[in-house]
C-alpha cells in the first residue's frame, strides 16, 4: 500500500511539474523545469535508502526537489534544504533501528496504553503537507509586496499585549498545553475568579506535565546531539521519530541518548552534512536560546516588542533565529535592524526564513562589518555602505526575469553609481542581460557561509557592468 501511495504521489508531483507554464508577455520568461544534475552535484542525487526525482520545477526562484526514501516521500524546497534532508537520512535510519530495540519498543507500547491526547498536543505543531506546492521566495523580489499589513498586525498585537487582562477579569494569556481544554466560562458565572485558564488552576496536573515536557525536551536534544542533527529540523519524518523516542524515554524512565548509542556508531558515521550545523544550538535549551538571542538583537534593534514577536513568530526555528542574530552581531549595521526583524516575523516557512538568514550571510561575506546599514526595500534586504555602494543579496537557486522583477529593479532607491547583485545560484541569460542593462554588477554563485553546493562549481561566474 505504501509503495502504491508513493508511486501515485510521484506521478502527481511530476504532473505538477509538467503543467504548462503561464504565458509571458514581452521581456519575461516562465520559471523552468530543470534536471536535478543541472542544479546540484551528482553525489546528492542518490545514496543508500534514497533517490532524488530527476525533474525539478523552479518556483519562486527556488528549486523544488522530491526525495524518494524508504520512510516515505520528502520535499526539499531549495538546493540548501536538499543538502540538509539528504544529510538527515542516516539519522532517520539510526532512529528507526533504535525504535525496534527492547528498551524503546517496550516504552513506546507502554506510553500508547497510558498517555492521553493532552500530552500529545504539547509538542504538536503545524507542518506543510508534502503535497502542497511551495511558493518559493518570489515575493522578496517583487515591488508588489507591502509591509503595511504586517505593520498594522504588529500594532494590533502590541495593543492586545498592552490591554491583556484589562477590562476582562476572566481573560488569561494563552498558555502551555491548552489543547482539548474548555473555553473560560462566562464572567457572570464566576465573579470571584481572576483567571479561568486551565493551567492556572490545574495545580499538580500542570506541574507533572511540565516536568515531563522538560525531560522530553532534554531527551530530544540529547539524541540530536548524538546524531549531530538540528534538533529544530522541519523534516516531518525525522521530527516524528525524535518525538516518539523522546517521549518513550520519558515514560520508560531511561536515557534516550544512551539507548540510541547502542545502535549507532560514532557521530561521524551518522552525519554526512558536515560543517554547517551550529553546535551552539545543541548545547542550549530553547529558553536559553531565546533569551540569549534577545540579548544579541537588542544591541542593534530599538523595538523590544518586535524582537519579542520575532523570537516566537514567523517561519524561523530557534536554530535559524540564532543564525540570524549571530550574523547581525557580526555585521554590526548602523541601522535597519528593526525593519529586518519586523519583516522576519512575517515569514511563512523555513524557505523564507532561510532566505533572510542567507541574505545576511551574503552581506557579511561581501561587505565590511560596521561600515553600512541594512535597508528593507519592499520585502528585499539590501546593504548600503557609508560610501554609497549598494549590495543586494539574492540567495536564490535560479533567477528568471518577469515584469514584477523589472518593476522592482527600476525603483529610484537603486539608482546609485555602484551596485552589485550577489546571486547565490544561477540566473537565466535574460535576467543577466536585463540586470546588466540597468547598470548592475552581477556575481553568480556568490560564496557565503553554509552556501549550498551547486553543480559544476568552479570559478565563480562574474559579469561586470
Amino acid at each position: 500500500m505504501r509503495r502504491r501511495f508513493l508511486w501515485c504521489f510521484i506521478v502527481a508531483a511530476c504532473a505538477a511539474h509538467a503543467e504548462p507554464p503561464p504565458k509571458c508577455q514581452r521581456d519575461c520568461e516562465p520559471e523552468p523545469v530543470l534536471t536535478a544534475p543541472a542544479l546540484v552535484p551528482a553525489a546528492l542525487l542518490s545514496g543508500p535508502g534514497y533517490r532524488v526525482i530527476p525533474e525539478v520545477r523552479v518556483r519562486g526562484y527556488m528549486a523544488d526537489f522530491l526525495i524518494d526514501t524508504k520512510f516515505g516521500p520528502l520535499r526539499a524546497d531549495s538546493a540548501e534544504l536538499l543538502s540538509i534532508r539528504v544529510s538527515e537520512i542516516p539519522a532517520m535510519e539510526a532512529l528507526d533501528r533504535a525504535s525496534k530495540t527492547d528498551a524503546f519498543a517496550h516504552a513506546i507500547a507502554e506510553r500508547g496504553r497510558k498517555t492521553g491526547t493532552a500530552i500529545l498536543h504539547v509538542v504538536e505543531h503545524p507542518v506543510d503537507t508534502i503535497t502542497g506546492l511551495p511558493a518559493g521566495v518570489g515575493h522578496y523580489i517583487s515591488h508588489e509586496w507591502n509591509l503595511l499589513t504586517s505593520r498594522a498586525q504588529a500594532l494590533s498585537d502590541r495593543s492586545t499585549k498592552e490591554f491583556e487582562n484589562k477590562g476582562d477579569a476572566f481573560r488569561a494569556p494563552e498558555g502551555p498545553m491548552t489543547a482539548d481544554r474548555d473555553e473560560p466560562p462566562d464572567a457572570t458565572n464566576m465573579p470571584d475568579k481572576k483567571s479561568r485558564a486551565w493551567y492556572a488552576r490545574a495545580g499538580s496536573e500542570a506541574e507533572r506535565e511540565t516536568k515531563r515536557y522538560l525531560k522530553y525536551s532534554n531527551e530530544r536534544r540529547d539524541m540530536a546531539k548524538l546524531l549531530n542533527i538540528d534538533p529544530n529540523s522541519t523534516n516531518p519524518i525525522l521530527d516524528d521519530k525524535l518525538d516518539e523516542l523522546a517521549w518513550a524515554a520519558v515514560w520508560g524512565n531511561f536515557s534516550a541518548g544512551a539507548a540510541l548509542g547502542t545502535v549507532t556508531t560514532a557521530t561521524t558515521d551518522v552525519i554526512t552534512w558536515t560543517g554547517r550545523l551550529n553546535q551552539y544550538v545543541l548545547e542550549k535549551t530553547p529558553e536559553d536560546l531565546r533569551e540569549e538571542n534577545r540579548t544579541r538583537l537588542v544591541k542593534f534593534c530599538s523595538d523590544d516588542f518586535s524582537v519579542r514577536q520575532f523570537l516566537r513568530r514567523g517561519g524561523f526555528t530557534d536554530t535559524l533565529r540564532t543564525a540570524l542574530a549571530q550574523s547581525l552581531e557580526k555585521l554590526k549595521p548602523e541601522s535597519g535592524c528593526d525593519e529586518l526583524i519586523e519583516l522576519a516575523a512575517t515569514t511563512r516557512g523555513e524557505v523564507e526564513a532561510r532566505y533572510l538568514t542567507d541574505a545576511l550571510k551574503l552581506i557579511q561575506r561581501h561587505a565590511t562589518p560596521g561600515d553600512g546599514k541594512l535597508i528593507v526595500i519592499d520585502a528585499a534586504l539590501a546593504w548600503q555602505s557609508t560610501d554609497g555602494k549598494m549590495l543586494l543579496p539574492l540567495p536564490v537557486d535560479y533567477l528568471t526575469w518577469s515584469h514584477d522583477i523589472g518593476t522592482f529593479f527600476d525603483q529610484p532607491i537603486f539608482r546609485t553609481a555602484n551596485r552589485t547583485a550577489y546571486i547565490g545560484g544561477d540566473a537565466s541569460r535574460l535576467a543577466q542581460r536585463k540586470l546588466s542593462d540597468r547598470g548592475w554588477n552581477i556575481v553568480l554563485r556568490a560564496p557565503y557561509d553554509g552556501a549550498p553546493t551547486y553543480a559544476n562549481d568552479g570559478e565563480f561566474q562574474t559579469q561586470q557592468n
